[in-house]
């Protein structure tokens, strides 16, 4: 029986649950092209970047409506990653054969408290550019040399990074469950020789790494981040843009930047000191 647009979507979401990436990929054509909100995502490789993203990030998917004809299916999902709040995304994908030749996803538009939307003041944000995790060894056990060129990997390619998410990442590829000190004591050693051998930066006061030669302050989309990985000067500085832009409830209006929705406690305490960056630099 052939493949209809709702088995194939269904697949997906099996997919994503399993955290199965290359099945992921293999369900698009060679030429396929997802249409993000923010961004055009065209081919295997491209695919392949994204899906790691997302699947980073544990994501639980619910179907609230989805209608298909012929070779089309509509739908809208509630999504929800770590301990963020749910998020309401729409999407249609178009099947070629039987796999997907078109796929267009979205987020709807969030409103913030008390009746007012700041959706209206936007910002340019940079795309957030995941690491692609892959078998790694264990940090406990692994030498220096095996550590640094993984840390390398992950610093290059979501730099600037707190070291605190990157040794979550090298923990997580590892098949590890948390970051324990026994296995934070080696990760921040070969941080530190990766430092002092010119590979990378650590800003002065914090844990923020980053490339040698690359920028301090990059500000991009929220991606596969919890609010309190984002670095604080970056938040700072797209406080900073939304003011410029209009914005007068700066920590709702990051969080509508972020496509949040719930201020919590944790949030409001996170962007409250980013505000006193904001406010000193």
């Amino acid at each position: 029986m052939s493949n209809t647009p709702r088995s194939v979507f269904d697949r997906q979401l099996r997919l994503i649950a399993a955290g199965e990436l290359e099945a992921l990929v293999a369900q698009y054509h060679d030429d396929a092209l997802l249409l993000r909100s923010d961004r055009p995502v065209v081919g295997h490789a491209a695919l392949r970047d994204h899906f790691a993203a997302l699947l980073a990030t544990a994501p639980a998917i619910e179907v609230t409506q989805a209608v298909e004809a012929q070779d089309v299916l509509s739908y809208q999902t509630t999504v929800t990653a770590g301990e963020e709040d749910p998020v309401r995304q729409y999407g249609m994908l178009v099947l070629r054969g039987e796999r997907i030749a078109r796929h267009v996803t979205g987020v709807f538009p969030v409103a913030s408290g008390g009746g007012r939307k700041t959706g209206a003041i936007t910002v340019d944000l940079e795309p957030y550019t995941a690491w692609s995790p892959h078998a790694v060894p264990d940090p406990r056990s692994a030498g220096r040399e095996a550590i640094g060129p993984v840390l390398l990997e992950i610093v290059s390619a979501e730099g600037p990074i707190l070291a605190e998410r990157a040794y979550r990442l090298y923990v997580k590829a590892s098949g590890g469950k948390a970051l324990t000190s026994i296995a934070r004591a080696p990760l921040s050693g070969a941080t530190f020789r990766l430092k002092g051998a010119g590979a990378i930066e650590m800003e002065e006061g914090s844990e923020v790494l980053r490339p040698v030669g690359t920028p301090e302050i990059r500000v991009r989309e929220l991606g596969p981040r919890a609010l309190d990985e984002v670095p604080l000067r970056e938040v700072a500085e797209l406080m900073r843009r939304l003011r410029a832009a209009g914005a007068t409830e700066l920590p709702r209006a990051v969080l509508d930047a972020y496509g949040l929705v719930r201020m919590t406690a944790k949030a409001e305490d996170f962007l409250a000191q980013a505000m006193l960056v904001a406010d000193e630099e």
